[in-house]
Parts: structure tokens; C-alpha cells; sequence
């Protein structure tokens, strides 16, 4: 039996805030372009409970996380590993962080967010309905997004649509699984929204009738950078009716069966020591670049990745912890992610899983960095952004991998 219920609430802040998301950025927030929101949805399949929420923010580190499982789970019956605090990746919203020295956060607006989520969640627990049916729809997008670091290079376009549909065969709730950055917009806009994931949100509701879940995927390498006509809420506008339209045309639609959920968890660590003298070689052939170079995104790129190597170097020694959850309901399994992880690995993912459907939901459970292989490194943004050594992503992976096939 399923049983599923669907509560959207506003966690836009009421002041002016920092930015997470642009190196560029030195200054706070400047207004509300849209509202930021939180999609909390309860499911209940064979008696087992799972909360999944996916909010308008960057990311939410680990100590956000746990809190907002412990808060949750003192008053309503769903065990720590079943709940999913996840993010639409938007660079428009706020630093929630407490470990940003750069751009610190504001913790009544942190502790607000924490507020509202968990008052959310627990007004809305026991309030599901039972699902006669689950369809699954998917398709490609083409045209608006695609492997950032090349137009050539293997990127992940694929959406799957889930509907949870009533007797009636009206819709209970809805999940869209996509990757992609929702970063349309430019780092010069200082107004809070929440971008791409955001804008598609609203747009796939009048179709839904439902406002939908978004699971942000396998994004680590992929966005709309070389496919853009322009960085402002027009080009927004464009991109996101662009692929609302295309998700309504989507005629592969098909019925999938939830049952006998079984959840696993693990945690891979690495640990090193920072290599200094390698960073500040970094810091200074970058520079050089930077002083060559007029075109904007061109610049952003150079900017980000020199504000990205001076974090490396603030820190002297790397402890990361990959907190990852799978979770199994027959015909679907979702991989839960706490990074970016580039769409290569995203597809060796999907192609091992046994599932009849397979959905990779990064940025959620906390985030850690950029999960790329060996091939990459150093090659794009992602490939230089990660705190993970050469050869470590296909280490993670391959647990990943190998928790699928047990």
C-alpha cells in the first residue's frame, strides 16, 4: 500500500542576506525576484515512512542535516536514515552555511529556515492519502542544457517525471528528476530566486496540478553555460518555459510498482593533508590568466576557480564524509547524494541498478564537493573545484556500485 502527502512552504528570507553560489558576489542580497520554497513530501509505502524535502538553497552542510533529522524524528515516527533534506542547487539563495567565512551566514535567517521546515514536516505528517497508481514518465531535453565543460562531451539530459495519482486519477503529488546547475543567472544579479529549478517548478504546476518535487541529479558537470542567449530573468524565462513545454510533450508514460522498500547507508571518508605549495602556484598562474582575459564568463570561470584554490588553502588538513543513502522500493531506487556528481558517473549509476527506474538526487543529506573522474581532473571547473584526490571519485563510485549490486 502507498500512501503520500505534499505541503509547499516559503523559506525566503526577510532581510538582506548573502549569496551562495559566485565568487563574484561581495555585496548582499538586493530584493525578491521569486519566492524561495520548500517542497516536504511524506511517503508511506508497505508501512515504511520516508520524508523527503527539497528546498530553494544552495546546499545544506551536515550540521543543518542532522538537526533538522532530529528535530523531525522526535515527533513524528520516521527513522534518521528515511528522511531526505535535499537542495535545488539555486546561486540566488542564501549562505545557510555555518563554515562560510567568505560570506557568513545570518543565523536567525538560518534558524528560520530550520523553523519552518520542521514545522512543515510535522504539521503535515499523518495528513497522506493512498495512491492507486504511480506513473513514470521521461524524455529528453534538448537544446537549453548540457555538459558545461563542452558541447561534445557526454551529458546527462535525460528527466523522469513520477505522478502519485488518486482513485480519481488526479495527481497527490509529483517528483521531476532532472541535472542541471540552476545557475541562469547572472552573478551580477543580487536579486534572491530560485532560479532555474525554481522557475520550472511554477511552470510544471498548472500542468501537474500539483506543485512537484524537484531532485536535482547528476548536475556536477552540467548546466545551461554554452547554451544560454543571455544571463537575466528574460533568458530565465525562456530557458524554463523551454523545458516546461518539452517535459508536457514527454509520451513515454508508464506504471511502476512501490513496494518492499529496503534502505541502505554508508559513509566513505577521505582524510589528506592540504598541499600548499601546489595551491599557491594555482593562485598565482590564475591570476596571470585573469589579467588576460575581457570576456565576462570567461573571467567569472577564472574568479571562481581562484576564490576556490584560497579556500583549499585556508584549510590544512581535508576530512570529507560521503553520507549516502539508497533507497529501494521495487520498480524504484533513488541514490542519494551528498555532492555533485558528473553525469559519466551518474549514467554508469542507472545502468547498474536493477530498478526498472533509477533516479541519482544529488546535493541532498548535506554537501560535500565535486565527485569527477580521473579523466576530467583539472579539466573543467568541476574537475579543478574538487576537494577529492585524483582516482578517489571511482573509489566512492565503485561502492556506490557495489551497494546496487548487493
Amino acid at each position: 500500500m502507498i500512501e503520500i502527502g505534499s505541503k509547499v512552504v516559503d523559506i525566503t528570507p526577510d532581510r538582506p542576506v548573502y549569496l551562495r553560489g559566485h565568487a563574484m558576489r561581495t555585496e548582499k542580497s538586493k530584493g525578491v525576484h521569486d519566492r524561495l520554497e520548500a517542497v516536504i513530501c511524506w511517503l508511506k509505502v508497505d508501512e515504511q515512512v520516508s520524508l523527503l524535502v527539497n528546498g530553494d538553497v544552495s546546499g545544506w552542510d551536515y550540521a543543518f542535516v542532522h538537526e533538522f533529522r532530529r528535530r523531525v524524528c522526535e515527533k513524528c515516527e520516521v527513522k534518521p536514515e528515511h528522511v531526505v533534506l535535499s537542495a535545488t542547487h539555486t546561486h540566488s539563495g542564501p549562505v545557510l552555511w555555518t563554515v562560510d567565512k567568505e560570506y557568513p551566514h545570518d543565523e536567525e535567517v538560518r534558524q528560520a529556515v530550520m523553523t519552518t521546515l520542521v514545522s512543515g514536516a510535522v504539521d503535515s505528517y499523518g495528513c497522506w492519502q493512498p495512491v492507486s497508481r504511480v506513473l513514470c514518465s521521461q524524455g529528453i531535453s534538448q537544446g537549453y542544457y548540457g555538459n558545461r565543460n563542452g558541447r561534445d562531451l557526454y551529458g546527462d539530459q535525460n528527466i523522469v517525471v513520477l505522478e502519485f495519482r488518486d482513485e480519481k486519477d488526479q495527481n497527490l503529488a509529483a517528483w521531476v528528476n532532472l541535472s542541471c546547475h540552476a545557475t541562469v543567472l547572472s552573478p551580477q544579479e543580487y536579486q534572491l530566486s530560485g532560479d532555474l529549478l525554481g522557475a520550472l517548478r511554477r511552470k510544471l504546476t498548472p500542468y501537474l496540478k500539483v506543485c512537484p518535487m524537484m531532485m536535482n541529479g547528476n548536475a556536477g558537470d552540467m548546466s545551461n553555460r554554452l547554451y544560454r542567449q543571455n544571463n537575466d530573468f528574460a533568458e530565465l524565462e525562456r530557458v524554463s518555459q523551454g523545458i516546461a513545454y518539452q517535459i508536457m510533450g514527454f509520451a513515454d508514460r508508464r506504471e511502476i510498482q512501490l513496494a518492499k522498500p529496503q534502505t541502505q547507508t554508508f559513509t566513505f571518508e577521505v582524510e589528506y593533508d592540504t598541499d600548499k605549495e601546489m595551491l599557491n602556484r594555482k593562485i598565482e598562474e590564475f591570476s596571470e590568466k585573469l589579467n588576460t582575459v575581457s570576456e565576462y564568463d570567461a573571467r567569472k570561470w577564472i574568479i571562481s576557480e581562484i576564490a576556490g584554490f584560497r579556500r583549499k588553502l585556508a584549510v590544512d588538513h581535508v576530512d570529507l564524509k560521503f553520507e549516502t543513502t539508497i533507497l529501494r522500493m521495487k520498480d524504484l531506487e533513488l541514490v542519494i547524494l551528498p555532492c555533485e556528481l558528473v553525469s559519466a558517473f551518474g549514467r554508469q549509476i542507472k545502468k547498474t541498478s536493477t530498478a526498472a527506474c533509477c533516479l541519482v538526487w544529488g546535493y541532498a543529506n548535506g554537501q560535500t564537493t565535486y565527485v569527477v573522474e580521473a579523466s576530467q581532473f583539472n579539466g573543467g571547473h568541476d574537475g579543478i573545484a574538487t576537494h577529492l584526490p585524483k582516482g578517489k571519485a571511482e573509489e566512492y563510485v565503485g561502492l556506490i556500485l557495489q551497494h546496487l549490486i548487493d
